[in-house]
C-alpha cells in the first residue's frame, strides 16, 4: 500500500506540474475565418508541367499552425480559399504521389486578395500520410522506423482487430488469440501508442472485442527507441484507433456473423463542435467453436525399448463473449492545452469443454484400458482502463510538453472441473479447480519535446509503473465420485508486486541527407513474490540501461537507407514465476519458477527501402542476441500427486543467437490491384550454458501474400495466405503452420454502406502440430482449433465530414523525432 500511495502522489505531481503550466498567459488563438481575404492559385506537376487534380490545399495559422481553411484544386488544378481575416498564413499543398510544398503568404486590410501563382509538385513514389482526401489510402507506408498497414486495405472483411493483426506481414495470430512477430510471442502490444492493459489469454480475448471499423492502422516497430518501452523482445505492435472523428456528429455501424453463436456487432458515435471532441464506440463478440486434437505418448525403458503408449483423442468445444466500451473525450482548455480522458472497460467469459479418450497399450501396443476424461472450463473477467491527460503545444511536434496518469483494475476468475470415466465403473478421480485474481496497475508518465538549435531535437521524459497481484487458487478433490470433495493441497495462494521508474533521453541531429538519432533509458525495477503457504518471498531488485541509435540516409526521394540499434527486455510473467503444479489437462502440467531473472535482447537491424512507379520493397536484414533467455525446459517422467505427467518449467539458459532478414514488397497497378507479400527467415541458437542440455540449432522461415483488387469503384475482391514452415525447438519440433482466407466487399451508397462476404481458412489447414520429448518418453500434441468459418458482413457510416480534415504528422518528424 506504500508503494501505491507513493505512486498515487507522483500521479497528482505530474499532472499539477503540466496543469500550472496550462494557466500561464497564452498567445491568442487565431480567428476563425470570416473575413473578406482570399488566397488562390494552381498546382501543377513540376516534372509533367500538367494540373494535379483534387490536390488538398489547407491554410494554417503562421503564429501556432493550426488549420484554418482548406480547399481542394478543380480539374485545372486551380483553387481559391475565401474567407480569411489579416494576417500571415501558409499554405500546404499535399496530394497522393507527390511531394508536399508549404508557401506562406499574408492577408492586409490593403492587399486582401493574393495570388500564390503556380504551386508545383514534385512526383515521387513514397506514399506520404498528409491530408485525408476522398481517394483510398495506400495499404502499406513505409516509415524510418516502422511500417503502417492500413486496416481497411489489408483486411477489408476483417470484423475486429484480432483478425487485422493476422492479415499484416510479419504478424501471426494463432487459433488461441496469441499475437507473435516474425514467430516470437514476446512482441509488445500498444493501443494508440500505449501498453496494452491486459496481457495473455486476456489479450487475445479482448482484441476480438475492438471492432475492426474503428481502427485505422497497424504499425509494426521492429527496432524502438529508448523512448518507447523497452517491453518486447520482437519490438512493437501498436493498434491505431480512429480519433479524428468528422466535423458535428458521426456515427457507424458494423456487423459481421457466421453461425448464430459466432459474430461481432460494434457501434460508435462521435461529436465535435468548438473545443469539445467526444468519441465512444461498443463492441460485443461471440465465437464458439470445435475443437479436436490428440495427445500420444510413448513411454521408453533405458534401452530405448517401448514400454507401453497412452492414446489420447481430444473433442471438445471452445469460445466465450465479450463486450468492450471505450470512450474518449477531449477539450481544448486554450490553443495550447488539450485535456483528454480515456475509458476503456471490457467484459468477457469463457468456456473449453472436451472429452478426451484414452486408450492404454502395453509394450507390444495391445489395448488393455480404455477410459474418458470430461473437463469443463469456465472463464469471466471484468477490465476497467481509464487515462487522463494534459498536453501543452508550444510549437506542434516540434516543443510539446505532455503528462498522463493511467489506472487499470482487472478481475478474473477460472472454474475447471475434470474427471475420469472408467469404461466399467462410474465416474471417479474428480478435480475442481478454481482462481481468483485480481490486478491493478498504476502509471505516470511525463514527456517534453523541443528543438536545440536548428538541427537538434531532445526527447525527454520519465516514467513509472506499478503492478499488484493477489491470486488464490483453491482445488479440491472427489477420489470416488460419491460426492464428497476433500480440499487438494495442490491449493495456494501468492501476491506480486512490481514497480518501475524509468528516465529516458533522446536527441536527434540531421545533417544534409543524414538523420542520426541517439538515446538512452534507464530503469529501476523491483518485483516481490510472495507464497502464502508455505510462507516464503523472492525479492528481486535490479537495474537496467537500454541505449538506441538509428543512422538513416536518404540519397533520393524515393530510396532510404537506414543502421539501428536497440535494448529491449521481457520480465518474466507470473505464470512463469509461480511454482505451484498448474494442470492444463490430466497429464502436463506448468511449474514456474520464482527465481527468473529477466531477459535483455541487443538486436541490430539494416534496411533498405525503395519505392518505384509501381510498388515499393524494403529489405531488412537483423541480428538478435539474447541473455540469460527463458526457455520451457520439459520433464516427460514427473509425477504429481501420485500421477505420471509430463511437466513444464522454465529456466534461464545462457543464450540465444539469431539473425536473419525481412522482404517485404508491395506492387500497385492503379486501382485495380494492390498487392503485398513478405518473406522472413531467420536462424536461432540457443546455449544452454555448460550444465544443462537444453539448447537448439534450427533455421526458420515464413511468408505471407495479400491481394486486393478494385474490380469497379464499389466491388473489391482480396485474398490473403500465410505459410510457417517446421522448426525445431528446445526438445522438439514445431510442425508447419498456413492459414488462407478470401474477402468480397460491396459499396452501397457511396462510402455510407458496405457489405461484404468472407470465408476464413476455407482448406482447413489452420492447425497446430508439436513433437517433444527425450529418451524417456516421446509426446505428439496435434490441435486443429476450428477456424474453418463463413461470414457475412455489414457496415453502415453517418457523418458529416468536413472538406479538410486536420493535417496528419508528418512520417519522419511524428515516428524518428527528428527535426
Amino acid at each position: 500500500m506504500n508503494q501505491l500511495r507513493l505512486f498515487a502522489l507522483g500521479a497528482l505531481l505530474a499532472v499539477g506540474g503540466s496543469t500550472l503550466q496550462a494557466q500561464t498567459p497564452n498567445r491568442a488563438a487565431p480567428p476563425p475565418p470570416a473575413g473578406n481575404g482570399e488566397v488562390h492559385g494552381v498546382v501543377q506537376s513540376d516534372a509533367a508541367k500538367t494540373p494535379v487534380v483534387r490536390a488538398a490545399v489547407a491554410v494554417h495559422s503562421a503564429t501556432d499552425s493550426s488549420l484554418v481553411a482548406g480547399e481542394y484544386a478543380d480539374n485545372a488544378g486551380s483553387f481559391r480559399v475565401r474567407g480569411l481575416r489579416p494576417g500571415a498564413y501558409y499554405l500546404r499543398v499535399t496530394s497522393m504521389g507527390f511531394k508536399p510544398q508549404r508557401q506562406a503568404f499574408t492577408i492586409t486590410p490593403v492587399a486582401p486578395s493574393v495570388d500564390a501563382g503556380i504551386i508545383g509538385l514534385a512526383q515521387i513514389a513514397t506514399v506520404l500520410q498528409s491530408v485525408e482526401v476522398t481517394a483510398e489510402r495506400a495499404a502499406v507506408v513505409v516509415e524510418p522506423d516502422r511500417n503502417s498497414y492500413t486496416a481497411k486495405q489489408v483486411a477489408p472483411g476483417a470484423g475486429n482487430a484480432s483478425e487485422i493483426l493476422d492479415a499484416v506481414p510479419s504478424v501471426q495470430v494463432d487459433g488461441e488469440g496469441k499475437v507473435s512477430l516474425r514467430g516470437n510471442e514476446n512482441v509488445a502490444i500498444q493501443i494508440n501508442g500505449r501498453p496494452s492493459p491486459i496481457r495473455g489469454a486476456q489479450l487475445g480475448a479482448y482484441l476480438k472485442s475492438v471492432p475492426s471499423n474503428i481502427v485505422d492502422r497497424i504499425e509494426v516497430v521492429p527496432n524502438p527507441s529508448a523512448r518507447y518501452d523497452p517491453e518486447g523482445m520482437a519490438g512493437i505492435i501498436n493498434i491505431v484507433l480512429k480519433q479524428n472523428v468528422d466535423l458535428g456528429i458521426s456515427a457507424g455501424l458494423n456487423l459481421q456473423a457466421a453461425e448464430t453463436d459466432r459474430f461481432n456487432a460494434s457501434g460508435n458515435a462521435g461529436y465535435q463542435a468548438g473545443k469539445l471532441t467526444l468519441f465512444s464506440s461498443l463492441g460485443v463478440y461471440s465465437d464458439d467453436r470445435a475443437i479436436v486434437g490428440i495427445n500420444d505418448r510413448e513411454r521408453y525403458d533405458a534401452l530405448r525399448s517401448l514400454e507401453g503408449i497412452t492414446a489420447q483423442d481430444i473433442d471438445g468445444r471452445t469460445g466465450g463473449t465479450g463486450q468492450n466500451f471505450s470512450a474518449n473525450a477531449d477539450y481544448k482548455l486554450s490553443p495550447r492545452d488539450l485535456f483528454s480522458n480515456a475509458l476503456t472497460v471490457n467484459n468477457r467469459t469463457g468456456a473449453d469443454n472436451q472429452v478426451s479418450s484414452f486408450i492404454e497399450l502395453d509394450g507390444s501396443r495391445n489395448p488393455y484400458d480404455f477410459y474418458e476424461r470430461p473437463r469443463n472450463a469456465d472463464t469471466k473477467g471484468l477490465m476497467f482502463d481509464y487515462t487522463t491527460a494534459l498536453k501543452r503545444t508550444f510549437e506542434p511536434r516540434k516543443h510539446e510538453l505532455s503528462t498522463e496518469v493511467r489506472f487499470n483494475n482487472a478481475h478474473d476468475e477460472d472454474r475447471t472441473e475434470l474427471w475420469k470415466d472408467p469404461s466399467s465403473r462410474a465416474r471417479l478421480e474428480g478435480e475442481l479447480d478454481a482462481t481468483d485474481a485480481i490486478t491493478r496497475q498504476l502509471t505516470a508518465q511525463a514527456d517534453y519535446t523541443r528543438p536545440l538549435g536548428k538541427a537538434f531535437k531532445l526527447e525527454t521524459g520519465y516514467k513509472g509503473n506499478g503492478r499488484w497481484l493477489d491470486r488464490d487458487f483453491s482445488a479440491s478433490k472427489d477420489a470416488t465420485g460419491s460426492g464428497t470433495w476433500v480440499p487438494s493441497n495442490l491449493s495456494n495462494s501468492f501476491q506480486f508486486d512490481e514497480t518501475v521508474h524509468a528516465a529516458y533521453g533522446v536527441l536527434s541531429q540531421t545533417i544534409g541527407k543524414m538523420q542520426l538519432q541517439g538515446g538512452l533509458r534507464a530503469e529501476r525495477a523491483s518485483r516481490t513474490f510472495s507464497l502464502a503457504s508455505p510462507a516464503e518471498e523472492y525479492p528481486y531488485d535490479y537495474t537496467s540501461l537500454f541505449p538506441s541509435g538509428v543512422v538513416m540516409y536518404s540519397p533520393s526521394e524515393a530510396t532510404q537507407l537506414k543502421a539501428s540499434y536497440s535494448r529491449r527486455i521481457r520480465r518474466p510473467g507470473t505464470q512463469e514465476l509461480n511454482p505451484f503444479p498448474s494442470f492444463f489437462d490430466v497429464q502436463n502440467v506448468f511449474f514456474g519458477n520464482p527465481a527468473l531473472k529477466p531477459e535483455y535482447t541487443d538486436a541490430v537491424e539494416l534496411g533498405m527501402t525503395r519505392n518505384g512507379k509501381f510498388g515499393m520493397i524494403q529489405f531488412a536484414p537483423f541480428y538478435r542476441r539474447t541473455t540469460n533467455v527463458i526457455r520451457v525446459n520439459i520433464n516427460t517422467a514427473d509425477t504429481v500427486e501420485a500421477r505420471e505427467v509430463t511437466s513444464i518449467s522454465f529456466q534461464n539458459l545462457a543464450t540465444s543467437n539469431s539473425w536473419g532478414t525481412d522482404l517485404n514488397g508491395q506492387l500497385r497497378l492503379g486501382q485495380k490491384f494492390n498487392g503485398f507479400g513478405s518473406f522472413n527467415v531467420f536462424k536461432m541458437v540457443t546455449d544452454g550454458g555448460s550444465t544443462s542440455a537444453v539448447g537448439s540449432n534450427a533455421i526458420g522461415w515464413s511468408t505471407r501474400f495479400n491481394a486486393t483488387s478494385q474490380v469497379s469503384q464499389t466491388l473489391t475482391l482480396q485474398g490473403a495466405w500465410f505459410y510457417r514452415a517446421p522448426m525445431k525447438i528446445e526438445r522438439g519440433t514445431f510442425a508447419a503452420f498456413q492459414g488462407t482466407n478470401f474477402s468480397v466487399r460491396k459499396k452501397v451508397q457511396g462510402d455510407k454502406m458496405i457489405v461484404g462476404f468472407r470465408v476464413n481458412d476455407p482448406f482447413n489447414t489452420n492447425r497446430m502440430r508439436i513433437l517433444t520429448g527425450d529418451d524417456n518418453i516421446m509426446q505428439l500434441t496435434a490441435r486443429n482449433f476450428g477456424a474453418r468459418s463463413a461470414w457475412l458482413t455489414f457496415q453502415y457510416n453517418y457523418g458529416q465530414a468536413p472538406k479538410v480534415r486536420e493535417t496528419r504528422q508528418e512520417p519522419q518528424e511524428q515516428r524518428t523525432g527528428f527535426p
